[in-house]
C-alpha cells in the first residue's frame, strides 16, 4: 500500500470511528417521577447505556437525596454533568448514562 493511500485509509478509519462515537450519543432518555425510586425504575426500563440521561421530578423540586443518587448510580464521570433550575424553580439533571443498570455499593462481604 502507497503513503497516499494508507493516509486515506487512516482518515477513514478516523472518521469513521468519530462518526461512531457522536451518533452513539444521539439519543436521550427523558425520565420522570415522583422519587428517587420512579426515576431508577424509569432508568432501568427505558435507557440505554451512552443515552443522554435527562431527570425531573414530578410537581416537585429534585432534591439533594436524589441528585447524589441519580448522579452516583447512573451518570459518567468522564462527561458533563449538568444541573439547571426551571422556570418552576424546580431542577433538573442531564447526564450522559453510564449504564441502565445502577451502579452497586461496595461491601466487603
Amino acid at each position: 500500500m502507497g503513503i497516499k493511500n494508507r493516509k486515506y485509509f487512516l482518515l477513514s478509519v478516523f472518521l469513521f470511528l468519530f462518526h461512531i462515537d457522536i451518533s452513539a450519543q444521539e439519543k436521550y432518555c427523558w425520565v420522570s417521577g415522583d422519587n428517587f425510586h420512579d426515576i431508577k425504575v424509569a432508568v432501568s426500563s427505558d435507557c440505554e447505556e451512552g443515552d443522554l440521561l435527562w431527570v425531573v421530578i414530578n410537581d416537585n423540586n429534585l432534591d439533594e437525596w436524589s441528585l447524589e443518587q441519580t448522579i452516583g448510580q447512573y451518570c459518567e464521570f468522564d462527561s458533563e454533568i449538568i444541573i439547571r433550575k426551571r422556570n418552576n424553580g424546580g431542577l433538573y439533571l442531564q447526564c450522559i448514562l453510564h449504564d441502565e443498570k445502577s451502579r452497586k455499593r461496595r461491601t466487603d462481604n
